[in-house]
């Protein structure tokens, strides 16, 4: 298993117990595909550098968490499918 990083920007304009929902229905889709949450990291809401989806601001989450590397592809297809996520990252730590 290999440690990654996750950064996922959450829409502003769900509320406190929408983004809580949806954090959890990402920790969810790590431990489905075989990973499991190392750590987790609320940011907040904080400006964006640029618009995304007609947004200013957008909710920061921060997630460590270990998976196998061939299972990544099914968690980033899932994410994208997710209305409530505006961007997100991955990032492998080993390979830094």
């Amino acid at each position: 298993m290999r440690n990654y990083e996750g950064v996922f920007i959450l829409s502003p304009d769900l509320s406190g117990e929408a983004s809580k929902s949806l954090v959890a229905q990402v920790q969810e889709l790590i431990s489905k595909n075989g990973g499991h949450v190392d750590g987790l990291q609320e940011w907040g809401k904080r400006r964006l550098a640029y618009k995304i989806k007609k947004k200013h601001e957008g909710h920061y989450v921060l997630f460590n968490f270990q998976m196998d590397s061939n299972q990544t592809k099914k968690l980033e297809q899932s994410l994208r499918l997710n209305d409530g996520l505006l961007r997100f990252l991955l990032v492998n730590k080993d390979a830094l």
